[in-house]
């Protein structure tokens, strides 16, 4: 893990880029790019720094920027954890270099299936954080599929169509 200023300056861009790409969308419940940006961070910088982009970028969102207040403790580590994660399979399928492998449309579809996965991940995470805070596991879960629904979908689109410009950003790897 080597920390230099110009990979620094890239995790504030991009922690920047999650939160402002966030902005214009607030009013489309569960549409969101701030996974893929996270995603992207941990993809072209490392696992540490595409970690450190979600802590930081899920820490601001939902301390400041989120319409709906400040979340319960469980719901924010929920959402923090899940976008740790997310940083973190960003640097793992580049270590692995699982996009490179194969050609056409399949590293398309990989991505479309990761997005689907951590988002996946993120939901019942913080559903279930909902569930316990609230003290009703049946009902949150079934109030939350079709937003859920949404959420999956929607990840699923934005990782496949913004495959391209990952692969040609890392082509010119900023560190």
């Amino acid at each position: 893990m080597n920390f230099s200023a110009r990979k620094l300056a890239w995790c504030g861009v991009l922690i920047a880029l999650a939160i402002v790409l966030k902005l214009p969308i607030l009013s489309v419940p569960n549409v969101e790019f701030l996974t893929f940006v996270i995603f992207s961070s941990g993809y072209l910088l490392g696992m540490t720094e595409g970690m450190i982009v979600g802590v930081i970028s899920m820490s601001i969102y939902t301390s400041i920027i989120t319409p709906y207040g400040f979340p319960p403790l469980p719901i924010a580590l929920a959402q923090i954890i899940s976008m740790v994660l997310t940083g973190f399979a960003g640097g793992l399928i580049f270590q692995m270099r699982l996009l490179k492998l194969f050609k056409s449309i399949l590293p398309y579809l990989i991505m479309g299936l990761l997005g689907l996965a951590l988002t996946v991940i993120y939901d019942l995470l913080t559903n279930l954080a909902v569930a316990y805070v609230m003290g009703q596991f049946i009902p949150v879960m079934i109030a939350a599929i079709p937003f859920v629904a949404i959420h999956i979908l929607s990840n699923f689109v934005i990782f496949m169509v913004f495959t391209p410009l990952l692969l040609k950003m890392s082509q010119v790897r900023p560190v």
